[in-house]
C-alpha cells in the first residue's frame, strides 16, 4: 500500500515543484505618453474661427506725379524704406527741356514787360504835351497790363516745371516695406501709374471672408483672438477694425478687418493667421490638440487625464467633454478641465483606465 500510495503522489509532487520554485510576476512598465496642457479660452462659448493673412492698415501704392520712361529703381521686395528715401527715377531729360523752355519763355515776358513800360512813359509824356490823345495812352497802358499778366504766367509756368523736374524722383511718404514692385527699369509709365506698393509701418491687421449669415455674431463676439500658425498656443488679443456692408459678388462674403493688439516681431506682413470670435458662454472652453480627442464608452467624446497617486505613480483617466468646434489641427471643447492639466495628446486609443504612464511633456517629445 505504502509503494502503490507513493507512486501516485510522485506525478502530483514533480508538478508542484517548479510552482513552488517560481519567482512571482513582475509588474508592466509605465507606458510612455505625450502630454499637453489646454489652452483656455475664458468666457467663451461657441467659437468661430476663420483663416486669413495679416495686412499693414495702410498699404499705399506710389506713383509719379509725372510720365516718363523709368531709368533707375533703387529698392527691391521687402526693402525697409524711410521718409524721403529715393525710390524710383525717371529720365530726366524731358523735364530738364520743359525747364529750359519755362526759363526762356520768362525771359522773354520780362523783355516784353520792360518794353511795354518804356512805351507807356513814352506816351504818358506825349499825352501832357498835347501831341498824342488819351486813347493812344490807354492802349499803352493795357500793353502793359497785359504783359504783366504773361510774366506772372512765366513764373508760374516756371515753378510748375521746377516742380515736375523734382516728381522725376519719386520718394517716401513714410517707413515701411515694399510688398511689391510693378514698374521696372526701362518700363514707360503715365503719371499716377503705380510702381511700387508699400506697407506702412503702424498697426497690422488680419483680413478675413465672413459668410453672410455670421455678421451678427462676428459684431456681437464677447471675445477675438488672433494665432499665427507659425506660433501655434501663442495668441494675441484682437479687435475688429471694420467690416464691409457689401457681400462679394462671387464668394457672398463680407471682408472684415481685425487689427491685432500689441503686435510683436512675429506678426509678419502674409503671415496666416487664425481669427477666433468667442460668444459669451457660462462653462469653461478650451483648445485642444485634435490627436488629443477620442471616444469613450456611449460615442461619448473625451480626453485621458494624467493624475497622480498617493504613492506617486501617475496613471490616466478617462474624463468626457464637449466638442465645439473642430478646426484644422486642433479642436474647441468645454468640459471640466484645467489649465494646469496633463492631456495625453498622442496614442489615446492604446489607453485603458487606470493605466500606469510615464508622461512626456510634448516640448520633449524627442526623448520618446
Amino acid at each position: 500500500m505504502t509503494r502503490a500510495l507513493l507512486l501516485c503522489l510522485a506525478p502530483v509532487a514533480a508538478a508542484l515543484l517548479p510552482a513552488c520554485n517560481s519567482a512571482p510576476p513582475s509588474q508592466p512598465l509605465p507606458q510612455p505618453v505625450v502630454v499637453e496642457s489646454p489652452q483656455p479660452l475664458q468666457g467663451t462659448g461657441g467659437v468661430d474661427a476663420y483663416p486669413g493673412t495679416v495686412h499693414a492698415r495702410v498699404e499705399a501704392d506710389l506713383a509719379f506725379r509725372v510720365g516718363g520712361k523709368i531709368a533707375e529703381r533703387r529698392v527691391d521686395l521687402g526693402s525697409r524704406i524711410a521718409p524721403g528715401q529715393v525710390l524710383a527715377v525717371l529720365d530726366p531729360g524731358d523735364a530738364q527741356l520743359n525747364l529750359d523752355a519755362a526759363r526762356a519763355a520768362l525771359s522773354a515776358a520780362e523783355a516784353d514787360l520792360w518794353l511795354a513800360r518804356e512805351e507807356q512813359q513814352r506816351f504818358a509824356e506825349l499825352r501832357a504835351k498835347g501831341h498824342v490823345g488819351q486813347s493812344a495812352l490807354d492802349q499803352r497802358l493795357n500793353v502793359t497790363r497785359l504783359a504783366e499778366a504773361r510774366l506772372q504766367q512765366a513764373r508760374s509756368q516756371l515753378d510748375l516745371a521746377r516742380n515736375q523736374s523734382r516728381y522725376t524722383r519719386l520718394k517716401a511718404d513714410a517707413a515701411g516695406v515694399v510688398t511689391q514692385v510693378i514698374g521696372e527699369a526701362g518700363n514707360v509709365v503715365a503719371a499716377g501709374q503705380p510702381v511700387i506698393r508699400v506697407a506702412l509701418d503702424g498697426e497690422r491687421e488680419i483680413r478675413i471672408a465672413v459668410p453672410e449669415g455670421r455678421v451678427g455674431a462676428l459684431r456681437k463676439a464677447a471675445g477675438i483672438g488672433v494665432e499665427l500658425f507659425s506660433r501655434p498656443g501663442a495668441p494675441y488679443g484682437a479687435r475688429i477694425r471694420d467690416i464691409s456692408p457689401q457681400a462679394d459678388p462671387a464668394t457672398r462674403t463680407h471682408e472684415a478687418r481685425v487689427t491685432v493688439l500689441d503686435p510683436d516681431e512675429h506678426v509678419q506682413l502674409g503671415a496666416t493667421a487664425t481669427v477666433m470670435l468667442a460668444a459669451a458662454a457660462g462653462g469653461r472652453t478650451f483648445r485642444l490638440p485634435a490627436t488629443a480627442v477620442g471616444t469613450l464608452a456611449g460615442d461619448q467624446p473625451g480626453v485621458w487625464v494624467v493624475v497622480e497617486d498617493p504613492d506617486g505613480a501617475t496613471r490616466v483617466r478617462p474624463r468626457p467633454v464637449q466638442v465645439l468646434q473642430y478646426l484644422e489641427q486642433s479642436v474647441i471643447v468645454s468640459g471640466e478641465l484645467g489649465a494646469e492639466d496633463r492631456l495625453v495628446s498622442a496614442g489615446i486609443h492604446r489607453l485603458v483606465d487606470g493605466m500606469a504612464v510615464r508622461p512626456i511633456d510634448r516640448a520633449a517629445k524627442a526623448a520618446l
